[in-house]
């Protein structure tokens, strides 16, 4: 796969993550704003799920705390007759995140070269450093070294 391909997918993936699971999120948790949206109490769950009615408000707690078990939102969602989806959104985009990684790994071998051409009277302006490091970052992307994410 080419760089092109990789940064077309990336772009897509972004655009479908913006648009579609960005909506999902609630910081007030799902099981609660579930349960109330459709009229149900703690103890007609709590049935449901086949546990104690005190424990579906712990649960509903450690939903907002991010301290709850996958397989417990699973069995919640079954007992809601939903389907549990499951997923990251990333805080940027991939697009971004991959491109920051370039700039770092540019940075770090820019800082090397810099330094060896100063020493020897050779160092670039300022645009002709900002030129090499734009360079250096698409190259960086297009070669997508296997130790890309290791730096």
């Amino acid at each position: 796969m080419t760089y092109w391909d990789r940064k077309l997918i990336r772009e897509q993936l972004d655009q479908k993550l913006k648009t579609q699971l960005a909506a999902f999120y609630t910081d007030q948790g799902w099981i609660k704003l579930i349960r109330e949206a459709l009229g149900m109490s703690t103890q007609q769950l709590a049935k449901r799920v086949g546990i104690d009615q005190s424990r579906i408000s712990r649960l509903e707690n450690a939903e907002i705390d991010g301290d709850l078990k996958l397989s417990s939102l699973k069995k919640i969602a079954d007992a809601l007759d939903m389907q549990f989806v499951y997923g990251f959104v990333p805080k940027n985009s991939l697009e971004s995140m991959v491109r920051e990684q370039a700039r770092k790994i540019a940075l770090k071998r820019m800082g090397r070269v810099n330094h060896t051409m100063r020493l020897e009277e050779q160092e670039l302006t300022n645009d002709e450093k900002m030129k090499s490091f734009d360079d250096l970052v698409q190259k960086i992307l297009i070669e997508n070294p296997k130790d890309f994410w290791d730096q």
